[in-house]
This record gives structure tokens, sequence and C-alpha cells, in this order.
């Protein structure tokens, strides 16, 4: 994930805390194609309950993009399993982890339960 540190604000409000205790949250990510950004064509949102809460790095959104096209031609929202994190303390932000198949897996089959 990238960004994260820009959306503090909906991952608070997505964990009902402010970061400074141990947050483990687990959670449905919606990835989504953003062809418009102005400072990535290939940029992909990631959003959680329907708030914008990072984007996939630029090489991932790449690697992806194929997979994520192919879901969204069915008329699909492309969604993964995800945790939102924090190790709590007063300096600590919230971070989002994806559970992502990889890149080119045509089945979409996800990593072993557990993979966090």
């Amino acid at each position: 994930m990238a960004g994260e540190s820009h959306y503090q604000e909906a991952l608070r409000a997505l964990t009902d805390t402010d970061g400074a205790t141990e947050v483990r949250l687990e959670v449905e990510a919606v990835l989504v194609p953003e062809p418009t950004n102005p400072h990535d064509p290939n940029a992909v949102m990631v959003q959680v309950g329907g708030l914008l809460v990072g984007y996939l790095p630029r090489q991932s959104a790449v690697a992806y993009g194929p997979m994520i096209a192919a879901v969204a031609a069915r008329s699909r929202a492309a969604a993964c399993e995800a945790m939102i994190a924090a190790r709590g303390g007063e300096t600590s932000a919230l971070g989002v982890f994806l559970r992502l198949p990889k890149p080119g897996d045509e089945a979409g089959t996800p990593p072993p339960r557990g993979a966090f």
C-alpha cells in the first residue's frame, strides 16, 4: 500500500481509534482503477467501507491492472481481504495490509488463510 499517511482520518473512522492503541481489524478492500488520476493513469485506489485509504504502489498497480480490468469487465468489483493495523503508542500510524493473489494468477486464488 502507498499513501496511507494521507488517509489517517478515514482509517481512524473505520477502526474507531486514534491509533494510539494496538489495532488489528480484518476488512474487505475494494480495488478501483483510477485512469483519470493526474499523477498516474495506472493508479488503483484502495477503498474500505467506501472510504479511500490509499493506493496500490505504482509497480503493483501495473502488475495487477489486467486482473482488476478482467474483474471489472464482468461488472464486478475487485476485492480482497485486508487488515488495518497499528502497533499503538503516541506516534503510531494506522496501516493497511492487502492479501492479494500473485499478479497474473488467472484463478485469483488467495494466499493461505492467516498469511497476515
